[in-house]
């Protein structure tokens, strides 16, 4: 099964760097989170960097703001849970 798994952090396509600087923009404690990056990776990839970036410094000010203590993966790529805090 993990041969089947595409590693989109890992193909030429993504720029490393770019992600590389958008992981910065992520507290330090959610850098390691695979699924988080894969995400991230993934958005680079088909928004671009700018667009990445707005979408993350747009949410994590959200979270901030409700004061959101889970994993950051579960509030990006989650509606419900962003909706949710905002809604608070």
């Amino acid at each position: 099964m993990e041969d089947k798994i595409i590693r989109v952090e890992r193909q030429a396509s993504v720029d490393q760097e770019a992600l590389g600087r958008l992981l910065m923009l992520v507290p330090a404690r959610h850098r390691e989170d695979e699924r988080l990056v894969r995400f991230l990776a993934f958005r680079l990839k088909v928004d671009g960097f700018e667009k990445t970036s707005a979408f993350v410094s747009r949410k994590l000010m959200a979270a901030e703001r409700c004061t959101f203590r889970g994993l950051l993966y579960d509030f990006l790529k989650d509606d419900e849970e962003s909706n949710a805090c905002q809604d608070r």
